[in-house]
């Protein structure tokens, strides 16, 4: 029986070992994700500055934008005119 009891010991102190090394790969993989997601909206911001920029000066930007953008528009972005910030003739 002194040979099981050290064995339990040590299968104990492993799996507490085990249960902080899960939780450690858990908050490096959730701050990976996070920087991640961070590196993306970041994108996602630079892409649509550059795209509003260009948008008057841009005829065939402006056709894209008119045919593809309502569709992504929410009833709240219809009440608060986004559209009409963009096109104030309409």
């Amino acid at each position: 029986m002194h040979k099981t009891q050290p064995i339990d010991v040590e299968l104990e102190e492993l799996s507490k070992k085990k249960t902080k090394i899960d939780a450690q790969i858990a908050a490096l993989d959730a701050r990976r994700h996070l920087s991640q997601k961070k590196d993306e909206d970041r994108l996602k911001w630079l892409l649509g500055n550059l795209v509003f920029d260009r948008l008057n000066a841009d005829p065939v930007l402006q056709n894209i934008v008119r045919r593809d953008l309502p569709e992504r528009f929410t009833q709240r972005d219809h009440n608060r005119g986004l559209w009409q910030i963009l096109f104030p003739e309409q």
